[in-house]
């Protein structure tokens, strides 16, 4: 049996996107991000992992780091992965500080089958129609990580960032 495992990165060239803050209130993006995962990516509870969340409360100012990953399907085969890390700090007497969001997201495309079979099918599937769809997939991937890092800086009263869409023959995505 073989495996086909395609990686894309969505935010190519750059691995990452960045968000950083300094003011009031810099524990809130911790929440905002909590409550707004599953709704704004479309995905149900198993799509989402608060995977760690680390406080320092013993100095002045706290420190704490957080890292959630969201999974979300594009087709059968397809399925992009957002991971979202917040680090930041916040004072013990007046609620301000700083913190640091960085985005990541790929585009994990599978396919299996008999060896012999799985490399010329996925050829021919992919010249034909795969590419121009998976090419679609990575601008909507890209597009999501650039929305929500709008969305967490309209949450601070931040100038938001134009976003280009991803268009297709069925409309906008």
């Amino acid at each position: 049996m073989g495996k086909l495992v395609i990686q894309d990165e969505c935010l190519a060239p750059e691995k990452y996107v960045y968000l950083t803050y300094s003011g009031p209130d810099p524990w809130g993006v911790v929440k905002k991000i909590a409550d707004s995962l599953k709704g704004f990516f479309h995905v149900s509870s198993s799509g989402v992992c608060h995977a760690r969340l680390n406080w320092d409360i013993a100095s002045d100012p706290i420190a704490f780091w957080s890292l959630w990953w969201v999974k979300r399907k594009m087709s059968g085969n397809s399925t992009a992965v957002v991971y979202i890390w917040v680090q930041g700090t916040k004072s013990k007497t007046d609620n301000t500080g700083q913190f640091t969001l960085r985005l990541h997201s790929e585009l994990r495309t599978r396919a299996s089958g008999p060896s012999i079979i799985l490399k010329p099918f996925w050829l021919t599937y992919s010249y034909l129609f795969y590419d121009r769809v998976r090419r679609r997939y990575i601008e909507t991937c890209r597009n999501l990580v650039l929305n929500f890092r709008n969305e967490i800086k309209e949450h601070y009263n931040l100038g938001k960032t134009s976003v280009p869409q991803a268009h297709s023959s069925f409309g906008n995505w």
